[in-house]
C-alpha cells in the first residue's frame, strides 16, 4: 500500500478574469494558478495582468 503525502500547507486553485497589460484590445481572458494563498497567486500575475478574483477550488489529490 502507498503512503499518500499531504503538504503541511494547503493548496488551492487561484482562478482570475485577467486582462493583459499589453493587450490593445482588452480581451479578457480567464487564468488559473496554484497557489497557497490568493496573494501568493496575485504575485505570480499581476506583473503582466489586471487580475480580479473569480474563485478559488482545492486541489485533488491524486492517487495511485
Amino acid at each position: 500500500m502507498a503512503t499518500t503525502l499531504t503538504p503541511s500547507y494547503p493548496q488551492f486553485v487561484f482562478v482570475f478574469a485577467a486582462v493583459l497589460l499589453a493587450d490593445r484590445k482588452h480581451r479578457i481572458c480567464m487564468l488559473r494558478n496554484v497557489a497557497g494563498g490568493e496573494h501568493a497567486a496575485r504575485l505570480s500575475l499581476s506583473r503582466d495582468y489586471v487580475l480580479s478574483f473569480a474563485g478559488r477550488l482545492p486541489v485533488a489529490e491524486v492517487r495511485v
